[in-house]
């Protein structure tokens, strides 16, 4: 079960970085609002990573 959970962390990982590298190549608010969505991916991630320390 651990390992399909973190299957899935590799794949928002991948998917927000994608995101936020196809975010930097359109200039305008199309753009913006996929690099945001890729930075909201990464912080989720991270905080699901530090709840665990707490």
């Amino acid at each position: 079960m651990k390992w399909i959970i973190r299957l899935i962390y590799v794949i928002i990982f991948i998917g927000s970085m994608a995101l936020i590298v196809t975010g930097q190549r359109n200039i305008g608010p199309a753009g913006l609002l996929c690099m945001l969505a890729g930075l909201a991916g990464i912080l989720v991630l991270l905080f699901l990573y530090n709840k665990k320390f707490q």
